[in-house]
Parts: structure tokens; sequence; C-alpha cells
């Protein structure tokens, strides 16, 4: 009889080797039968957690988002200003992206037009909603320690989109050119531009 903390362990343990799989061959070449080999277990077992490879993919996903998000929550934690933390929301965004690139580089692998849209779209929008509520997290705990302004729901979710969108396109643009070491500067030219905005 298997302890409760190994069934505990399972799904996690279904997830990590699903993704190790997908970042050696695609997440198109991996089925249920491969993820149970490399655990050493039935395929019984694997289905009783997860019905198809559709939603072990989406956990897949799920649980890098939540590992993202934890990653960059922890260090805009280490900062007590609110400039402080938007220039580490910004800093983390790049840094994390770029580790995790091969990863999305790998589950693209062998992906038709429609299935890349509607994966990694959803993938992309899921980051982006997750993002937004943790900026609106900041914003709202900065708005009562009056620290800034008090700007409506609608002004915080536009700065925040331009945020996201600035940052995305920044890593993208260093990214072509494999150069990251202008990343501070101009991160903190954006940071200050946010900061000037709202005062």
């Amino acid at each position: 009889m298997s302890s409760n903390t190994e069934q505990d362990q399972l799904p996690q343990q279904i997830l990590e080797t699903a993704s190790g799989l997908y970042l050696k061959y695609g997440m198109k070449k991996v089925t249920m039968d491969d993820i149970s080999k490399a655990i050493g277990k039935s395929r019984t077992t694997i289905y009783y957690y997860y019905k198809n490879r559709e939603e072990v993919f989406q956990a897949v996903l799920e649980n890098l988002i939540k590992e993202v998000i934890a990653e960059i929550d922890l260090k805009m934690a280490e900062q007590s200003s609110f400039e402080g933390k938007i220039h580490a929301f910004c800093i983390a965004k790049v840094k994390t992206s770029e580790e995790r690139s091969s990863f999305f580089r790998a589950i693209e692998a062998g992906m038709d037009a429609e299935e890349r849209s509607k994966h990694i779209t959803e993938a992309h929008n899921r980051m982006m909603e997750a993002e937004k509520n943790l900026l609106l997290r900041i914003f709202s705990a900065s708005i009562n320690a009056q620290e800034i302004n008090n700007i409506s729901l609608n002004e915080q979710e536009t700065i925040i989109f331009i945020l996201q969108s600035s940052i995305r396109g920044i890593r993208r643009e260093l990214g072509l050119k494999n150069n990251f070491e202008n990343l501070n500067n101009i991160v903190s030219t954006l940071t200050s531009m946010v900061i000037k905005h709202i005062s």
C-alpha cells in the first residue's frame, strides 16, 4: 500500500515528468503512455488524476503560470516602495520569460497555426490575467498606504496593460539582439514614466 504522501505528490510528479518530456520531444509527440513509462506507474494511475493529454497539458501550463507569478511576487516583496515593486516586476518578468523561453519553443514545436493560436494564446492570456491581479494588489496596497494617488480601477488597468505590453516588447527586442545589458536602465525609465504619470 503506497503512503499518503506519495499519493499526494503523484499529481505534481506527473506534471514535472510531462514538462520534462515536452521540453525534450515537444508537446505533440508526448502520449499518456510516455508519461506513465517515465514515472514508472500504470496508465490507469495517470488517468486517475488526468482524463487525457489535453488535461495534463493544461495542468502543466497552470503550474508554470503559478510558478512564474510566485517568482515575480517574491521579487516584488523584496522592495518596500511602489516604484521599487514596479521596477522589480519588470525585471522579474523579463528574467522568468527568458528562463522559460526554451520550454515554450519546445511545446510550440510541431503545432499547426490553429493549435498554436489556441494553446499559446490561452497561456498568454492566463499569464496576463495573473500578472494583472498581482499588480492590482500592489496598486491597492500603495493607494491604501497613501504612497500613490488614488487613481480609478480603470486607470490602474490601463497603466498595467501598458506596463505588460512594454515589458514584453522590451524583452523581445533585447532577446533578438541577445543583449540584456541595458535592461536595468530601460526598466528604470519605464518605471519613472509610470510614477510621473500617476503623481
